[in-house]
């Protein structure tokens, strides 16, 4: 399914399918990760609150807030708007949830995911605790349908990537972003490298053994402000962004380890394949 379907698929899911369902709980939500998955699957009037976030650059569902609460996320301000849940990924801080549970606010806890059935399983939670199961169960369905089609134009062929952000940062096994790679069918170069999950791009292991494309997040955020002395600006390093085919990621789409990271995971498999079959000179058969 492609995006314009997917977008079509939301506004039938807001208009057409809640017409002849009961009103569900009310729900505050206290970051913008958990934003999402609210945004997605609740009907606008059952949303009390969304995060101050929920409208910035990097919040895939941000036209969606528009119009909506923006809460700070307190307790005493959710205590105050009394919503029937609230749903969390690590809003409110340590023991926020607690809190909430003791005055009588159940709270949907998003796990930090590492792998897709991970953000299916989120997915699936919030939905069945918003009564809004079918929409979750929609949006997983679209996932695993396009995951299907990715993976079943993989080949042999793996060509090395390297992930790359604006710090000079990037990343090894364990990680939400690793397994994206994987999944878009390239090898993460930086897979058994470093002390860390996340960690700086070695220069020198990058020299001895350059990538056949580089996957780039966050460099779209406006907001971000690049360091003087962040690594991604050392002259070898620019020099493989440019000769290098570039998967360029929208920080929408990988700020939050979600079900919608499939639209990264597309674009990279694309960059892959256009890299493997790269296309034939003009006048060629």
């Amino acid at each position: 399914m492609n995006k314009a379907a997917i977008g079509l698929g939301f506004g039938f899911l807001a208009c057409g399918m809640s017409a002849g369902q009961a009103a569900g709980p009310s729900v505050a939500s206290l970051d913008f990760c958990a934003d999402q998955y609210v945004l997605a699957l609740a009907d606008t009037d059952q949303i009390v609150g969304v995060s101050p976030h929920a409208e910035t650059e990097f919040s895939y569902l941000a036209e969606r807030a528009s119009g909506i609460p923006k809460i700070r996320p307190t307790a005493e301000e959710i205590l105050v708007l009394e919503p029937d849940i609230a749903v969390r990924l690590w809003g409110g801080g340590y023991g926020a949830a607690d809190t909430l549970e003791r005055y009588g606010i159940p709270v949907v806890q998003v796990s930090l995911a590492v792998t897709l059935e991970e953000t299916k399983a989120n997915l699936l939670r919030v939905g069945e605790a918003l009564g809004r199961l079918d929409r979750a169960k929609l949006l997983a369905a679209d996932m695993d349908a396009r995951l299907e089609v990715v993976v079943a134009a993989r080949t042999e062929v793996t060509p090395v990537a390297l992930y790359i952000t604006p710090s000079g940062t990037t990343t090894g096994r364990g990680t939400f972003i690793h397994e994206m790679m994987v999944m878009a069918g390239v090898e993460n170069m930086s897979a058994g490298a470093g002390t860390s999950p996340w960690h700086p791009v070695n220069l020198e292991a990058l020299a001895l053994s350059p990538p056949e494309m580089i996957v780039a997040g966050f460099y779209d955020l406006k907001s971000g402000r690049l360091d003087n002395w962040s690594l991604s600006r050392h002259s070898f390093l620019r020099q493989q962004i440019q000769e290098n085919p570039v998967a360029r990621i929208p920080s929408r789409e990988i700020a939050c380890a979600a079900w919608f990271v499939v639209d990264a995971i597309e674009e990279i498999a694309a960059k892959r394949q256009a890299l493997i079959v790269p296309e034939a000179p003009l006048g060629d058969e």
